[in-house]
């Protein structure tokens, strides 16, 4: 039985071929961009790239049907910085967006980007991953993104729906620690990793963070275009839930990253709105994302 979060999904898609083409979930870009690194065989790079986006787009990470016009838009952008023989090292960004419903517009879920990428690949390597078992620090990283997007997605959809594939995200997380996994899996390296991303995200105290994820875009903006006001209510509310995870963890890696692609989004919301609720938003979220202080003023001019 397909979960929640497609059942919604097609109450509410864009038109669709006339029949169901069942297919993987996600439709992922991948760029591997090695200005940096000093290479004659740059057949290995395109290898590389290949391999990523045959190894996100192919395979099959749920158990729930998706059509072609349900896969859920993602990039991946990997900036290599150095190579020493098959060792690389540089950074993944990775983002992902889903659609609103009723428009045209495409709502950035997350933005992130991971500076604690280092891995090893020889040319045409195969990309072999299973969930209980550390085969590599590559495949590893990419299924851990993979399960984050459709964690973020389904959440979006169905108020805590991601919670399965949040689960499988902490599980690699786990086997990668175990196993001696790169600096991004760790605890005592940055506040700002893998680790410290899907621990806030399965953690007890950041629950209002994920009915936020839910109230900004199901109740909020797929219901901008026939129920305009509940909508911009469910937002402000949904940001509001925020000031919960803000009070125990002000400076949360993950609040940052919702952040990061949404500030622009927030404001060009919210630009043509009464003063007293620009001046409501503006206080809100300059409290909750001071970094992007500058851009919440405009609400206020």
């Amino acid at each position: 039985m397909e979960k929640t979060r497609y059942a919604l999904f097609m109450m509410f898609s864009l038109v669709l071929l006339g029949y169901s083409v069942h297919s993987q979930e996600l439709n992922c870009s991948v760029t591997v961009n090695y200005q940096k690194v000093q290479a004659t065989d740059k057949s290995i790079f395109e290898s590389l790239e290949a391999g990523i986006k045959e190894f996100i787009n192919y395979r099959k990470w749920t158990d729930d049907n998706f059509s072609l016009e349900e896969r859920i838009e993602c990039k991946f952008l990997i900036i290599l910085d150095s190579r020493s023989d098959n060792s690389f090292s540089g950074s993944i960004q990775v983002s992902a967006s889903r659609p609103v419903y009723g428009t045209n517009y495409k709502t950035t879920l997350f933005n992130i980007n991971d500076n604690s990428f280092s891995f090893n690949y020889n040319d045409q390597q195969a990309l072999n991953f299973t969930q209980n078992e550390y085969q590599s620090e590559l495949t590893s990283v990419l299924a851990f993104y993979a399960y984050l997007i459709l964690g973020m997605d389904y959440d979006s959809f169905s108020l805590e729906g991601g919670k399965p594939y949040y689960q499988k995200a902490f599980e690699i997380l786990s086997l990668a620690q175990s196993a001696g996994g790169g600096e991004g899996w760790q605890t005592t390296n940055s506040d700002n990793n893998r680790y410290m991303l899907i621990e806030s995200v399965t953690n007890t105290i950041f629950q209002p963070f994920r009915a936020c994820v839910y109230n900004y875009h199901r109740m909020g903006l797929d219901r901008m275009k026939d129920q305009k006001e509940e909508a911009y209510t469910a937002v402000i509310n949904g940001l509001a839930e925020l000031e919960k995870v803000h009070k125990v963890r002000p400076s949360s890696y993950l609040l940052q990253v919702f952040f990061f692609g949404k500030y622009n989004e927030i404001v060009s919301m919210f630009e043509k709105r009464s003063p007293v609720e620009r001046e409501r938003v503006a206080k809100l979220m300059i409290k909750l994302d001071p970094g992007n202080t500058k851009y919440y003023n405009q609400l206020q001019q």
